[in-house]
């Protein structure tokens, strides 16, 4: 009798199930399909020889674009043409993909069990997708074959029906999938933990953080946020029935709550800036403000859009690094808000998506240098870049059964003034979302049309930004020097791209969601006129088309720089996919649906996940940033007017002299030399507005020190210079600076850095003109690092004033600071011997080192990374020998270290590559060092023996 009461509910359950499953059930299998290409493309690459450059840009761009639209056409014909085979097509797809996903997993926790380390797990994983890809296509070609036999698919319909139902396939594949992210998030055979997925909730040392009242209260706080948003959820549903017009007056009240929290929690006060970073935007800056004409003489790699958004803040407040942060942060925050308008428009449960939303936002600011740096920090990773596409987004989801609006031609127009990334992003958005609903309806005519339409506004951009050029320089824009940025700025560069190194699989989850949402979309374009369905609508076209486009925008920063934590710029974009898709299964869940309460627990166990993470380092103590709460709870500044004097004091400083807080700041010897010029200048260059200032290179290798220290006494170089770094990348801008007709007049004065060889290319090549217009003459008063001239043109008098030829001895200097850094290189190698038993063989980074109790001296440490003087640092260990790589070292610091490092106990060779052959043996003479040094490689490597030492020693 029980059975037969509840026999009707489950039915009725079974059958709401397959309904929206039926509509799922394809894109999955299209999905699945991708995955086993990828694997299939992995294989291929690798047997051809294919660079690993353009091998990532080949995974990357096929697995998002080609590869969803062709398996989504093969299924989407065979359901037509015959549904049973469609339908064995779709199970063998799953339960493949199911089966190398589970078997990627299982190597990756045999390689972690093990010790076979990073080298076991490449081979295996290789091996894995050899197998996989070569038993699918063995599988589908016995399959093509037995579907001729008499019965083949009426026996094989009976088993997929009793074995393999559309909710088992797609809770096998949601789960196999889930497991697969767990275990491949990041490859860390030294992991004590397994996975950052699980070790962020372990302290790295005892008595470290996170310690344990911090994890309860992270861990409470995100019970409470998934909770809110539950209860959120469970109101809307309710009054969507009972008071619909009173929520809708709710869900317009909660986004603008909304984003006024999006600024209010997310604002930092600390404007934290990476000199190298900001440099980009803030040398163009500087250079309009002193004369420069943007296009003409004054270029960024980011575009015109981001060096204005610089110029007007240093138009309202003094140039410095704290006034660009905020320009940067006012980017950011518009790009928060856009984003919450965004999730706002994609589904019905307003009021539970941005309340998701903010959420997310705590959750990218966390996440930015795996926990350790500040968003803010870097001009290029948000609001500056991809602020314009994002509009675009928003645009494009306000239609009302329209194709094109008057936002949507504004943000074609905004981005063709922002840049070239914002022109090709905006141009792929709003094409993207008109060419689908034109090919499902076959109408051709009206497709060209739109494209028309769209493409007005972005050439009307591009003509008012050459002829206001024109009229203001008397010059078109030189858009040919702007462009020549991508020959250095491009996936497939020596210069600016990295590798995939097979460690880091965090992105699978962005991948999948854009690889589904095409297929979907796809499916709605070939497959829209036919009968209504359940989820695929003129919704996915008009929100989440969009939003995969532009996370797939945002995505290719990663799989061109394949830095881990850089996968982080897609994770706002990805919650556009995220949140709804969650909702609405979670909304199915609520109804009873037996197949979305499973998947909507891995959801919530998702998000739950993600509010520890974001609880447990934003919020912290020693967080980098300084958000409200860290002002009101740390430094009693809870009032709007003790707010406002944190934030003026903070403008006022000068950042780039305080101490190093971050791989890319200045060192102390960089902010040295950087005060020294800033003194020179202003005790020497009088009324002059303009300086030749020569510094060079910073100690990790940047040629930006002139620029720093010209910002600081607001005056710009003689030479129309923007960045210096970036100046020299361009040939044709390198040419045309050196070719502008700059004469300086007896008396001008002139900073050099006394270690010329420091000096890039172009300040060389200046330095030289120089001294071919007169003598310079150098001004008592000079540092021991810079020296201050005035020039003496040939033929001119010589002015009596303070100037008299002179030369320093620089020996004591220099000895002085080679004998600290390699002193602190001593300690780090004396640290590790000491608990070298401890240490796992292979790959050590700062949190290993720690967790072994060894000491590394606090001049190693940036962001919980290892640094040298230099710039990166990284340390292999095989049993007993240790091998230190340094990297950007400057030429003549490698002439300076090579032989004090040379006697230092314990190390054995040395070489300036990382080739086995050029190992030299110690000690080092100065002649050798010298020799060594000239081929200017930027990489020193140390191999140091870690036995221990006897007594006698």
């Amino acid at each position: 009798m029980k059975s037969n009461v509840h026999e009707p509910y489950g039915e009725v359950a079974r059958q709401q199930s397959c309904a929206w499953l039926d509509d799922v059930a394809p894109i999955l299998s299209s999905a699945a399909l991708t995955f086993l290409g990828l694997l299939l493309e992995i294989v291929l690459a690798k047997q051809l020889g294919i660079a690993p450059r353009s091998r990532t840009m080949l995974v990357f761009v096929t697995g998002m674009s080609v590869l969803p639209v062709v398996t989504m056409t093969l299924q989407d014909w065979l359901d037509r043409r015959s549904p049973e085979a469609g339908r064995l097509l779709e199970a063998a797809n799953v339960w493949c993909a199911v089966a190398a996903l589970a078997s990627l997993a299982l190597v990756a926790i045999v390689g972690w069990a093990g010790k076979g380390g990073m080298e076991f797990w490449r081979k295996a994983a290789l091996h894995v997708a050899e197998v996989s890809t070569v038993g699918y296509i063995v599988l589908i070609t016995w399959l093509r074959f037995a579907v001729r036999t008499e019965g083949f698919l009426d026996r094989a319909g009976a088993i997929i029906a009793r074995w393999s139902s559309r909710p088992t396939q797609t809770l096998a594949l949601a789960f196999a999938f889930a497991a697969a992210v767990i275990t491949l998030f990041r490859i860390e055979p030294e992991n004590r933990y397994f996975t950052p997925v699980l070790s962020f909730l372990f302290p790295t040392a005892p008595g470290g953080f996170p310690d344990l009242p911090s994890l309860l209260l992270a861990t409470l706080t995100a019970a409470l946020l998934v909770a809110g948003g539950a209860g959120f959820l469970i109101l809307e549903r309710r009054l969507a029935v009972d008071h619909p017009a009173r929520l809708q007056s709710a869900q317009r009240a909660a986004l603008a709550v909304a984003l006024v929290a999006s600024v209010v929690l997310s604002f930092d006060f600390s404007l934290a800036a990476d000199a190298f970073h900001y440099m980009t935007v803030i040398g163009p800056a500087l250079h309009l403000l002193h004369g420069g004409t943007l296009m003409v003489d004054t270029f960024s790699q980011y575009g015109p859009g981001p060096v204005l958004a610089t110029y007007l803040a240093f138009r309202l407040g003094p140039p410095s690094f704290a006034v660009a942060n905020l320009a940067i942060q006012l980017c950011n925050l518009t790009f928060y808000g856009l984003f919450l308008i965004a999730l706002w428009q994609s589904t019905r449960t307003r009021i539970t998506a941005v309340w998701f939303g903010l959420i997310f936002i705590l959750f990218w600011l966390s996440s930015w240098d795996n926990g350790q740096g500040n968003v803010n920090a870097a001009p290029s990773v948000l609001g500056a870049r991809y602020l314009p596409i994002l509009l675009m987004a928003v645009a494009l989801g306000a239609r009302r059964g329209s194709r094109h609006s008057a936002l949507t031609l504004f943000a074609g127009f905004l981005s063709s003034l922002w840049s070239i990334e914002a022109f090709v992003g905006s141009a792929a958005l709003y094409a993207g979302s008109l060419t689908p609903i034109n090919l499902r309806d076959l109408n051709y005519t009206r497709l060209m049309r739109d494209f028309a339409i769209a493409a007005l506004p972005m050439i009307a951009g591009l003509a008012v930004l050459s002829i206001g050029t024109l009229a203001a320089a008397g010059s078109w824009p030189a858009f040919n020097i702007y462009l020549g940025f991508l020959s250095s700025y491009n996936p497939l560069s020596q210069f600016w791209s990295v590798p995939f190194d097979a460690a880091f699989w965090g992105w699978m989850p962005i991948m999948a969601a854009v690889t589904i949402t095409i297929a979907g979309c796809w499916r709605l374009t070939i497959d829209g006129r036919s009968a209504s369905r359940q989820i695929l609508n003129d919704t996915w076209l008009q929100h989440a088309l969009p939003a995969a486009i532009l996370t797939a925008l945002t995505g290719a920063y990663y799989a061109g720089r394949s830095v881990d934590f850089t996968v982080a710029i897609a994770l706002l974009p990805f919650g556009l996919l995220f949140v709804p898709a969650a909702l609405w299964l979670a909304g199915r869940a609520l109804g009873g649906d037996r197949v979305a309460v499973r998947l909507t627990a891995v959801t919530v166990a998702t998000v739950f996940w993600a509010s520890i993470f974001c609880c447990l380092y934003v919020l912290r103590v020693d967080s980098p940033y300084t958000l409200l709460l860290q002002e009101c709870r740390d430094h009693d500044r809870c009032s709007p007017a003790a707010l406002a004097r944190s934030l003026s004091e903070t403008v006022n400083r000068e950042l780039a002299l305080n101490s190093r807080n971050s791989l890319w700041s200045l060192d102390d010897y960089d902010r040295t030399i950087v005060a020294d010029a800033k003194g020179l200048i202003e005790r020497f260059s009088g009324k002059a507005t303009k300086v030749t200032v020569l510094l060079g290179e910073s100690s990790d290798g940047w040629q930006m020190l002139s620029d720093i220290a010209l910002m600081y006494t607001d005056k710009w170089h003689t030479w129309p210079r923007s960045f210096t770094f970036s100046d020299e990348l361009v040939p044709a801008l390198f040419k045309r600076i050196l070719a502008e007709d700059v004469t300086l007049a007896s008396g001008d004065l002139v900073l050099v850095r006394r270690d010329v060889a420091g000096l890039g290319q172009l300040e060389r090549a200046i330095l030289e003109r120089l001294r071919t217009q007169g003598a310079l003459c150098e001004l008592r008063g000079s540092t021991p690092d810079v020296a201050a001239y005035r020039i003496r043109k040939t033929g001119d008098p010589q002015a009596a004033d303070d100037c008299r030829e002179q030369t320093m001895d620089l020996a004591e200097e220099i000895v002085e600071r080679s004998r600290g850094r390699t002193a602190d290189l001593a300690a780090l190698i004396d640290g590790i011997r000491a608990v070298s038993r401890a240490l796992p063989d292979g790959a050590l980074n700062y949190p290993a080192l720690e967790r072994a109790g060894a000491t590394v001296p606090p001049n190693l440490v940036a962001g919980r990374r290892l640094v040298s003087f230099s710039g990166t640092m990284s340390l292999q260990k095989s049993g007993s020998q240790l091998t230190i790589d340094l990297f950007a070292l400057p030429q003549a610091a490698c002439r300076q270290l090579l032989p004090p490092i040379s006697q230092l106990a314990g190390v054995e060779r040395l070489a300036v590559t990382g080739t086995l052959a050029d190992e030299k043996s110690v000690p080092i003479s100065q002649a050798q060092a010298e020799l060594l040094c000239a081929q200017n490689t930027r990489q020193l490597r140390i191999i140091a023996n870690l036995k221990e030492r006897s007594s006698s020693e």
